[in-house]
């Protein structure tokens, strides 16, 4: 009975996990100002996170139901699997490529200092697909396709931004490649995405409106 309510909240039937932008923001902005990270941690906790992306748009397409059995368009979501994972991992790669002249100097030390946040992460990820996609039925109905494409059109934008300023703005500024205030704007850029992306202001709209 309790599982039951929970899962007919609002703010869980929302299919997407709205709070992950949130969740990926402050774990930064904490790594950034009580860790006292440099760019470094930042830039790989970045990788991490479309890793993890892109983990969970695969695990979305290969179980969107689409309305119909679960064979019956096991074959479409397999050939999209196929696809997506050639695509991840280019995605993967240019994330790397974009965000890699960050890594100046010889200190990688702060690197072995993230392994909770990373975790931390994983776990979020792992429950916004557990309760926003499994859990309140949002795959039965979820079309693969479209599953794959969203999340791939939100790294692709994600990536676009992240070039300009990883790309052009460091290497043109060498001097603040430590600075804070460089890797606060690499977050913050990345939030904004996230934000538009999960639309936050949809589930927190809908919600009130059943109060």
């Amino acid at each position: 009975m309790l599982s039951s309510q929970f899962f007919s909240a609002p703010l869980v039937q929302y299919p997407k996990p709205w709070w992950l932008p949130a969740l990926s923001l402050l774990i930064t902005l904490y790594g950034i100002f009580v860790l006292h990270w440099d760019l470094k941690p930042v830039v790989f906790m970045f990788w991490w996170e479309v890793i993890l992306i892109v983990a969970s748009a695969l695990l979305r397409t290969l179980f969107a139901f689409d309305g119909r059995p679960y064979f019956e368009n096991l074959g479409q979501r397999l050939f999209l699997l196929f696809g997506g994972v050639l695509m991840g991992g280019v995605f993967i790669m240019f994330s790397v490529v974009f965000t890699f002249k960050a890594f100046t100097g010889n200190d990688y030390s702060a690197l072995g200092e993230i392994v909770n946040e990373t975790r931390v992460m994983t776990a979020g990820y792992v429950m916004g697909l557990a309760i926003h996609y499994f859990g309140n039925g949002s795959f039965r109905k979820a079309n693969p396709a479209a599953e794959l494409m969203r999340s791939f059109a939100h790294l692709l934008v994600l990536l676009a931004f992240l070039q300009a300023l990883t790309m052009h703005l460091i290497p043109k500024f060498p001097e603040l490649d430590q600075a804070v205030w460089v890797a606060v704007a690499l977050v913050v850029l990345k939030f904004i995405v996230d934000m538009l992306f999960a639309r936050v202001g949809k589930p927190l709209r809908d919600a009130l409106s059943k109060q």
